[in-house]
C-alpha cells in the first residue's frame, strides 16, 4: 500500500517540465525578437506615465489652491492591477512631501507605491523597517506577494501561500489545530527550519483567522523581526497587508467562484470616491464549500469596511478607520492510513484475547503501537519504524464482506469543527506636522473567539471496527486593546540622510479559557438506544447502565408522547448495539456515520482568565549615504510582559473572582471561590522582560547589484519555574510522606525530617529558579539585483540561524528514578495524597537548534506581458546541536543507555529536524496573449519542488530505517484567465487546476494535500 509513481504519472511529468522549458524558451527568445518593438511600447508608456504624472500633479494644485473646482480625484495615478485592485495603499501626498520623486509616491513614511511595480512585482516593502523602503536597500530577506499572484496560485490561507515560497514549508494538519499566539505557534508551518508565529495584518500581532479575501498583498521577511514586532522565532514575519480606500476611481469588482466539489464562493470589493477628502472601501465574502473528503466543509462570511478621510487641504493629516467582522466554521480531514503493516497487525489483534469494552467480545483491543513494540522485541530491531507509508483514505469492510479502499473517508470525526468569530475595530492615524517629523498612532480592539469540537475517527485491528473519537470542545476567548506610536525624524548632516524611527507599544488583553464539563461529557443520552433496555441495560428498571436513566433525553414520538424506546442501532448481523458502542465500536462499511457534537451540550462552568499586559518600546537609526549607496540600518526593542493575578469566572454570576483574591483568603476562601493561590503565585503574578537588537548595512556595487550584510537577535518568554511545580502544591505532599513514614523517610540520599528541609533541598536543585528565555539568532549575508530595465529584480542570501533555551519537558528528570518523590508507590499508600503522582514537572532550556543555508528569489519580466517568478532555497544544516534530555551518540551517558533508548538517541541527533525540507524550488510564469483572437488571455503555469522532510524525530517514524517522510514531490499547477465583455461590462473568466498529475504528497505532515482539484471563476467589474 505505498504510493508509487506509475510509469504513465512520470511520462506526465516529463511532458509538463518540457512544457515549462519551452514557455520560459519561447518567451526568452519572443523577447529577443521584439526588442525593437519592446522598446518602442516601453518608450510610448513612458511617456504615457509622464503625461499622467504631469495631469495629477496639476489637479493636486488646483486641488489646494481652488478645491472647489478640482477634479474629484485628487490622488495620485494609480496603476490598476487586472482584478480591477490597485498597486498599493493609500494616496494623497502629505505636507512636507513633495511627489517629485517620480519613482515612488509615498503617503507617508509607512505605506508605499511605486511605479515601478507591476503585476507580480513589487519593489517596496515596510513589514522589514516599518518604514516604507525600496527592498534593494532593505539588508533583509524580503519577499512581496502580490495580490495577482494570490489569486493565479488560488491562495486562501497561510498553507496555501507557503507553497511557492522558499525555504518554507506548510503543514496540511494545522487547520484543525488550536490557536497560537505570541509564544506557541498554531501548527507545524517552518521558514527557514523555524515555526511560524509572528503572523501580522498591517504590522499588528492578528490571533485567529488570517482572512485572505482582503488582503492587498502579503509581505514576508525571512528572519528575525523582533525589534518591530516582539518575541518571535528566527524564521521570520507574514504581514497582511490589507485593501485601502483609494482616492481615485478604480473598478468595483464581484467574483463568483464554483469548485470541483460543488462549492460556491462570492467576493465584492466596492471603492467609493465621497470626495476629494474622503473615500470608502468595502470588501465582503461569503463561502460555503465542501472538501474532497466526506463530511468536509467550510462556511464563511466575512466583510470589511473601512473609510479613509483627510481632514485638511494640506494633507498634514490622514484618518483610516476600519471595521472587519469575519464568521466561519469548518470541518478538514486530520489524520491518514499510516498503518502500514495493517495485515500484521490483523493476524496478531484478532489472536490476542483483549477485546473492546461494549463490543459484545468481538473486537479486538490490541493496539497498532503495542503489536510494533512486540515486533521489535521479538526481532531486536529496535529501530523498525511503525509507519512506512501512507494512503489517502481507509480500508475497511464494507456492507457485502469485501475489504475495500475509500479514498473519501474523512478521519476528522463528523460533527467535529472548528468556529471562528473575529470583531476587529481599527483607527489609523499618520501625520506630518513638520518636514523633519511623520508619525502613525494606531488603536486596534480585536474580539476573537475560537471555539472547536474535537475528535478523530481511527481504526481497530479487525478491519471492521472504529473508535469514532469525541475527544474535547474547546474555547480560546480574546479581547485585545492595543495603542501603537511611532514617530519618524529625519535630518540631514551632510550628504548624510537620516531616519530615527522610535515606537511605543502598549497591548492589554483578555484571554479566557472554556471546556466541555468532564463529568456530563460525552452524553449519550440523546444516542439511539438510550431509552433501550438492550442498548442501555437497565433502563427503566435498575437504572441504565450506559445513560443513567435521569440522564437520557426526552425520547418520545412528536404527536403521541409516546417513548421511542425501540429507536436504535444494529449493527451488520442485526443485533442492537449498546449506546456507547455506537461510537466506541462503530462499523463504516455499514453503519451510518455518528456526529459527535451532540455528545458535548454542556460546557463547564469555569471559565479560566488571564490579563497579559505587553509593553515594548524601540529605536531604529537608518543612514543613507554616498548619494544613497551605502544603507545602514541599526535597532533596539525593550519588551515587558506582566501579569498580575488569574481572573477567573468560577461559576457565573455567582462567583467571579477578584484577581487579588488569592491574597485574603480569608475573605475568599479557595475551596469556595475555586483559585488555586499557589497556580497564581507561581504562573500568574510575575513581570519579565527581554532585548531584541538588529543591525545591518546594504551597499550598492552598481545601478543594478547591491550586496548586504546583517545580523539580528530575537526572543521568547518562557514563564515558570525549572522544577515545574506550583511552589507551596509540594509541601502537603512532603506531609503527607512524613505522616505515613513515622516523621521522616529517604530522599537522594537524605533522611528527610520536616517540609522545610525537602524545600532547601529543591531549592538547591534550582527547582524554584526561573526558566530562561528563549533566544534567537540570525547572521546573512547577500546581494540584490534590479536590472536597468527592470525585467530581472532578484535576492540571493546565506544565512546561519539558531534557537536556543527552548523549554522542553525532562523525561529522564521527571522520572522516579531521578525524582523519587514523582509517581512513588511505597512512601504514599494507595488512595492517600502523593500517591504514584507526578509533583515536579522538571524542564529545561539547555538546547541548540540551528539552520544553515541559502535561499533565492527571481522575478523576471522579460516581455510586457510575461511575468514568472522563479525562487530556490538549498538549507544543508537542519539540526539539533545540544539537548540536555537526549545523550548525544559518543558521550559517556550514551554507552550507558539500552538499545532502544541508543536508537531514539540516533534518531534525534542523526535525523534532520522536522519539516525543514533541505531543498526547495518553486517557479510560477505568467503570458498574457496581446494579440490575435485569443487576445487578452493570460496562461499561467506553476511547478513546486520540495525534498523529504521529516515527520517526526521519533522511532515510529524513524527517518534514517525507511520510515515515513513528507515532501519529495513535483507538483503542477496551470491557470487559464480571459476578459471579455458582455452588455457594456467587463467580466473576466478564469479557470485554475491545481495538482495537474494528481500527485499524492504531503506537506509538514503525514496527511496527504489535496488531490487534482480545480477552481471556475467569474469577476464582473463595474
Amino acid at each position: 500500500m505505498n504510493p508509487t509513481n506509475t510509469p504513465p504519472i512520470r511520462g506526465i511529468r516529463r511532458c509538463l517540465s518540457l512544457c515549462f522549458a519551452v514557455l520560459f524558451a519561447v518567451a526568452a527568445s519572443s523577447a529577443s525578437a521584439n526588442d525593437n518593438l519592446s522598446t518602442l511600447q516601453q518608450e510610448n508608456a513612458s511617456l504615457r506615465a509622464q503625461n499622467a504624472e504631469l495631469q495629477r500633479r496639476l489637479a493636486e494644485l488646483e486641488a489646494r489652491f481652488d478645491p472647489a473646482s478640482a477634479p474629484t480625484a485628487t490622488g495620485p495615478a494609480r496603476s490598476a492591477q487586472s482584478d480591477g485592485t490597485t498597486s498599493s495603499a493609500p494616496t494623497s501626498t502629505l505636507a512636507g512631501q513633495t511627489p517629485a520623486d517620480a519613482d515612488v509616491v509615498m503617503m507617508s513614511a509607512f505605506e508605499v507605491s511605486s511605479e515601478k511595480d507591476n503585476g507580480y512585482l513589487k519593489t517596496n516593502a515596510a513589514t522589514a523597517t516599518r518604514i516604507g523602503m525600496e527592498i534593494q536597500n532593505v539588508p533583509m530577506n524580503v519577499s512581496v506577494v502580490s495580490r495577482e499572484f494570490l489569486d493565479d496560485t488560488n491562495t486562501r490561507s497561510l498553507m496555501d501561500l507557503l507553497r511557492y515560497t522558499a525555504a518554507a514549508a506548510g503543514d496540511n494538519r494545522y487547520a484543525m489545530r488550536r490557536p497560537g499566539n505570541e509564544a506557541t505557534p498554531q501548527g507545524r508551518f517552518s521558514m527557514r527550519g523555524f515555526p511560524v508565529n509572528t503572523l501580522m495584518r498591517n504590522g499588528v500581532f492578528r490571533y485567529i483567522s488570517y482572512n485572505t479575501d482582503n488582503v492587498e498583498r502579503v509581505e514576508i521577511v525571512k528572519g528575525p523581526a523582533a525589534v518591530f514586532f516582539g518575541q518571535g522565532y528566527p524564521g521570520g514575519v507574514v504581514n497582511y497587508i490589507t485593501k485601502q480606500p483609494v482616492f481615485a476611481k478604480i473598478p468595483s469588482t464581484f467574483k463568483y467562484s464554483i469548485n470541483d466539489n460543488s462549492g460556491q464562493k462570492a467576493v465584492a470589493d466596492v471603492n467609493l470616491l465621497l470626495n476629494n477628502k474622503a473615500a470608502f472601501r468595502m470588501v465582503g465574502a461569503w463561502e460555503d464549500t465542501q472538501g474532497e473528503r466526506r463530511f468536509e466543509f467550510r462556511r464563511n462570511t466575512n466583510i470589511t469596511s473601512s473609510l479613509t478621510v483627510l481632514p485638511f487641504d494640506s494633507g498634514k493629516l490622514k484618518v483610516n478607520v476600519e471595521l472587519e467582522y469575519l464568521q466561519e466554521e469548518f470541518n478538514q480531514n486530520d489524520y491518514e492510513w499510516i498503518w502500514s503493516d495493517f495485515a500484521g497487525w490483523k493476524t496478531a489483534a484478532l489472536a490476542n484475547p483483549g477485546r473492546v469494552a461494549n463490543s459484545g467480545g468481538q473486537t479486538p483491543s490490541l493496539s497498532y503501537a503495542a503489536y510494533i513494540n512486540a515486533q521489535r522485541a521479538a526481532t531486536g530491531n529496535y529501530a523498525m519504524p511503525a509507519y512506512t507509508s501512507v494512503e489517502r483514505g481507509a480500508y475497511y469492510t464494507n456492507a457485502s464482506g469485501n475489504f475495500i479502499h475509500d479514498e473519501a473517508f474523512n478521519y476528522t470525526s463528523r460533527g467535529a469543527r472548528t468556529m471562528n468569530d473575529v470583531q476587529v475595530f481599527t483607527t489609523t492615524v499618520d501625520f506630518a506636522p513638520f518636514d523633519w517629523l511623520e508619525g502613525r498612532y494606531v488603536f486596534q480592539k480585536d474580539n476573537s473567539r475560537f471555539n472547536s469540537i474535537e475528535g478523530v475517527t481511527t481504526p481497530y485491528g479487525d478491519g471492521v471496527h472504529w473508535n469514532v473519537g469525541a475527544s474535547a470542545k474547546a474555547g480560546y476567548y480574546r479581547d485585545t486593546k492595543m495603542h501603537q506610536l511611532d514617530l519618524i525624524f529625519k535630518f540631514e548632516t551632510g550628504d548624510i540622510k537620516h531616519k530615527v524611527l522610535t515606537g511605543y507599544n502598549h497591548s492589554k488583553y483578555t484571554q479566557n479559557y472554556l471546556s466541555h464539563d468532564i463529568r456530563l461529557n460525552p452524553f449519550y443520552g440523546h444516542v439511539p438506544g438510550a431509552t433501550n433496555a438492550i442498548a442501555n441495560p437497565g433502563y427503566g428498571t435498575t437504572g441504565g447502565t450506559q445513560v443513567a436513566d435521569n440522564l437520557v433525553g426526552e425520547g418520545r414520538g412528536h404527536d403521541t408522547g409516546v417513548p421511542t424506546t425501540n429507536a436504535v442501532v444494529r449493527d451488520r448481523d442485526g443485533n442492537i448495539k449498546l449506546v456507547k458502542a455506537v461510537y466506541s465500536n462503530f462499523d463504516p462499511g455499514f453503519e451510518i456515520y455518528p456526529t459527535i457534537d451532540k455528545l458535548f451540550p454542556n460546557d463547564r462552568a469555569w471559565l479560566d482568565g488571564y490579563k497579559p499586559i505587553n509593553i515594548a518600546a524601540y529605536l531604529n537609526y537608518q543612514a543613507a549615504m554616498f548619494d544613497d549607496r551605502l544603507n545602514l540600518i541599526a535597532g533596539m526593542r525593550r519588551q515587558s510582559l506582566e501579569e498580575k493575578g488569574q481572573y477567573l469566572m468560577s461559576n457565573y454570576p455567582w462567583y467571579v473572582v477578584p484577581e487579588d483574591a488569592w491574597r485574603d483568603p480569608v475573605k475568599y476562601p479557595a475551596n469556595e471561590w475555586g483559585y488555586g493561590a499557589n497556580y497564581i503565585k507561581t504562573l500568574r503574578v510575575y513581570k519579565k522582560e527581554a532585548d531584541a537588537w538588529m543591525g545591518g548595512a546594504s551597499f550598492e556595487v552598481n545601478d543594478e547589484i547591491s550586496v548586504y550584510a546583517s545580523v539580528s537577535k530575537t526572543f521568547q518568554f518562557n514563564v515558570g519555574n525549572v522544577g515545574g511545580v506550583f511552589v507551596g502544591n509540594e509541601e502537603p505532599i512532603v506531609q503527607s510522606a512524613l505522616d505515613q513514614n513515622g516523621g521522616s523517610f529517604q530522599y537522594l540520599g537524605q533522611t528527610i525530617t520536616s517540609v522545610s528541609q525537602f524545600t532547601q533541598i529543591q531549592a538547591s536543585r534550582g527547582a524554584y529558579d526561573t526558566l530562561k528565555d528563549e533566544t534567537g539568532m540570525n547572521w546573512e549575508v547577500g546581494a540584490k539585483m534590479s536590472s536597468a530595465d527592470g525585467k530581472i529584480v532578484g535576492t540571493v542570501s546565506f544565512f546561519r540561524a539558531e534557537r536556543t533555551n527552548q523549554m522542553l519537558d525532562d523525561p529522564a528528570a521527571q522520572s522516579n528514578l531521578e525524582e523519587p518523590i514523582n509517581y512513588n508507590t511505597t512512601l504514599f499508600a494507595p488512595g492517600t495524597l502523593g500517591y504514584n503522582t507526578r509533583v515536579f514537572r522538571w524542564r529545561t532550556t539547555d538546547l541548540k537548534n540551528r539552520i544553515e543555508g541559502s535561499e533565492a528569489e527571481v522575478i523576471w519580466t522579460p516581455l510586457s506581458n510575461f511575468q514568472a517568478v522563479i525562487n530556490g532555497s538549498w538549507l544543508w544544516t537542519a539540526k539539533t546541536v545540544y539537548d540536555k534530555t537526549r545523550a548525544a551518540p559518543g558521550t559517556a551517558a550514551y554507552n550507558n543507555l539500552s538499545a532502544s533508548a541508543k536508537v531514539a538517541s540516533d534518531i534525534y541527533y542523526g535525523a534532520r529536524i522536522e519539516n525543514v525540507p533541505e531543498y526547495r524550488f518553486n517557479v510560477f510564469g505568467k503570458y498574457t496573449f496581446t494579440d490575435g483572437p485569443v487576445h487578452g488571455l493570460a496562461v499561467g503555469a506553476g511547478m513546486r519542488y520540495s525534498s523529504e522532510t521529516v515527520v517526526s524525530r521519533s522511532v515510529d517514524w524513524n527517518p534514517l530505517n525507511g520510515g515515513y517522510q513528507a515532501g519529495d514531490y513535483v507538483v503542477f499547477d496551470v491557470t487559464l484567465n480571459y476578459p471579455w465583455k458582455i452588455a457594456g461590462f467587463n467580466l473576466r473568466t478564469s479557470l485554475g487546476v491545481y495538482n495537474v498529475t494528481d500527485e499524492q504528497y504531503s506537506e509538514g505532515s503525514f496527511v496527504l494535500s489535496p488531490s487534482r482539484n480545480w477552481l471556475f471563476s467569474n469577476t464582473l467589474e463595474f
